[in-house]
This record gives C-alpha cells, structure tokens and sequence, in this order.
C-alpha cells in the first residue's frame, strides 16, 4: 500500500509539473543552455475538464478532441484479454475445459456464462460466473489443482428490487 501510495503521489506531481515545464518553454525564456532543455516540438495540450456530479463517483468528466467508437473499444478489450490469457496459458496447470466442469459440478444445471483465465495477486486462477433464472454466482477455480477456492453469491435484479422488503 505504501509503494502504490508513493508511486501515485510522484505521478499526480508529475502530472502538475509537466504542464508548468511546457508553457515555460514558450513564454520566451531559453532552456537550450541552462539545466533544463525541453524538446521545441512538444506543446502544451489541453482538454476540457468538467465538474462532475460527485454523487456519480466521477470527480471530473474528461473529454478529448479524439473519440473512438464503443464497439472499436470493445473490440481492443477483447483482443488484450485473449493477449492476456495467450500469454498466462502456459503457467496453467489446469485446463480450462476442466475448469469449467468444476464449475458445472459445483452448480449443476446453472449455465457458465463467462469463464477467463487470470490472476490474483499472481495466483492464476479461473474465474467463472454460473447463474440461472434466480441466482448468480462468482467462481474462482485454481489453475494449478483444480480446487473450488472461492463461490460466492453476486447480486442479481431480484435481489436489488425486492431488497426493501
């Protein structure tokens, strides 16, 4: 915690500082002979930030002057998780049709609605959802023996309609 603390605190300095830098190398003053030598073609960007409604979670809403398309972001998404899974495939021990009949023997007649290989804090594992009509579960399997290591009920429509009464 005290790593990640530290690393984003140097971030957000740098992300304050870096802008300061770009529009002094353009107020006039020459960097080309003191300590300090910025690039010539860098400019300063700026996007427009917006307050937000904090009751949302979101702070600021940040938009830029490139927008992509949802269905080109799904589909990079889609291509880092298969990068993502090529690449920890060979640490599995456990296949994954395995895992999925685990899965099935743990919640018989509930449908595998997602199945992904991925770690833990670098445990590997699989991580599945089982549900049917009335009931959704998370299911984490181990990648190496197979095990059941967490099962856990998610909340489903019902359960945040009715949750009042």
């Amino acid at each position: 915690m005290k790593h990640w603390l530290v690393a984003s605190s140097f971030l957000g300095l740098m992300a304050l500082s870096i802008p300061q830098a770009l529009a002094a190398s353009h107020s006039g003053m020459d960097y080309r002979h003191g300590m300090m030598h910025l690039h010539r073609s860098l400019y300063p960007v700026s996007a427009s930030m917006q307050p937000v409604d904090e009751s949302s979670g979101r702070r600021w809403e940040v938009q830029s002057s490139v927008q992509v398309p949802r269905e080109a972001l799904k589909e990079a998404y889609k291509a880092s998780q298969q990068a993502y899974t090529e690449k920890l495939k060979k640490y599995a021990k456990y296949p994954l049709k395995d895992a999925q009949k685990a899965v099935a023997a743990e919640h018989p007649g509930m449908k595998i609605q997602e199945i992904q290989l991925r770690n833990i804090r670098t445990s590997l594992v699989y991580m599945a959802i089982a549900e049917d009509d009335d009931d959704k579960y998370l299911v984490v399997v181990d990648a190496g023996n197979g095990k059941i290591l967490m099962d856990k009920p998610l909340p489903t429509h019902h359960t945040k309609v009715f949750a009042g009464d």
